[in-house]
């Protein structure tokens, strides 16, 4: 089910060397395997007049003090991207991280801005630090969370995992979730917390009904003939717990996670709830959060 003349996906990838950085090129690297896309990996400095005349977006800054380390930096980072993956440094200048991953995005028409978990308690692979709590409350695209020490398997996704309630937003996480398995030609996995909402089965809307308010009939046909051929399979999450449902979901080497956004999100924002971040402390594989109303 492979798409023709696919525009190349571009994933902003927010970089320092450090071990948040590793993690979050790791999972934009395994995003990117198998399909047109191009991985920028940005990193955001201080403003330019630290750095001499250095223009946004160039190579590296050519201030004499800095450019040899910033220079090690890139190499170091690029080197680290597999074969056959298109990749390229940028760095941009502002007094803001968040802000400076923010506006690389939209010049560059990104599809994602990727970012490693912060360090922390040894427990738990998701720890949000300033930048990931900055961004979940304004990126207009999805946010890629990479968990603590992820490692990327090779040969990219291989099962979309989309986990959703009968909370508003259902539709964006079902919808996209269905576009990406077609998208890579991948299985795709639906797990519902339809138990746990406490919602009388029948008041449940049919995922190709999800699928439609998302992206109309042709997607509907699309989630239909998925569940039809056995590729889309639905799960459904019981426990007394969120966390006690989400424990049962079996999890393997290549699986990523689709996550919505809170009702509460402003517009084509993401917003994280208490919800979704209770969702995100029980899993262990990477992790895309989508904005409320996002329809790409």
């Amino acid at each position: 089910m492979a798409e023709t003349q696919v525009p190349r996906d571009r994933f902003v990838v927010g970089y320092i060397a450090d071990a948040r950085g590793y993690d979050a090129l790791e999972f934009a690297s395994f995003m990117a395997e198998g399909i047109d896309a191009e991985v920028r990996i940005v990193m955001v400095l201080p403003e330019p007049n630290v750095f001499g005349t250095a223009s946004v977006g160039t190579p590296v800054p050519s201030d004499h003090i800095y450019s040899h380390q910033l220079r090690d930096w890139a190499d170091d980072a690029l080197r680290r991207v597999p074969e056959g993956i298109h990749a390229q440094v940028d760095f941009r200048f502002n007094d803001s991280a968040p802000h400076g991953l923010l506006d690389a995005a939209a010049e560059l028409d990104a599809k994602m801005i990727v970012i490693g978990a912060q360090a922390g308690p040894l427990l738990g692979k998701f720890t949000l630090g300033s930048v990931a709590n900055a961004l979940l409350h304004a990126s207009p695209v999805p946010v890629g969370l990479a968990p603590r020490r992820f490692t990327n398997p090779g040969g990219g996704v291989q099962r979309v995992t989309g986990i959703y309630g009968t909370r508003s937003g259902s539709e964006v996480v079902i919808g996209r979730s269905v576009v990406r398995a077609v998208r890579r030609d991948v299985p795709l996995r639906l797990v519902s917390l339809v138990q746990i909402d406490q919602i009388a089965p029948r008041d449940v809307r049919e995922i190709t009904d999800e699928a439609r308010r998302f992206g109309g009939e042709q997607l509907e046909a699309v989630a239909s003939g998925l569940l039809d051929s056995g590729r889309a399979t639905i799960e459904i999450a019981e426990g007394h717990r969120l966390e006690d449902a989400l424990a049962k979901i079996e999890w393997r080497p290549g699986d990523v996670a689709y996550l919505g956004s809170s009702r509460l999100g402003r517009g084509l924002s993401v917003f994280l709830g208490s919800r979704a971040r209770r969702i995100l402390d029980a899993l262990e594989v990477p992790v895309v959060v989508l904005p409320s109303e996002y329809l790409d």
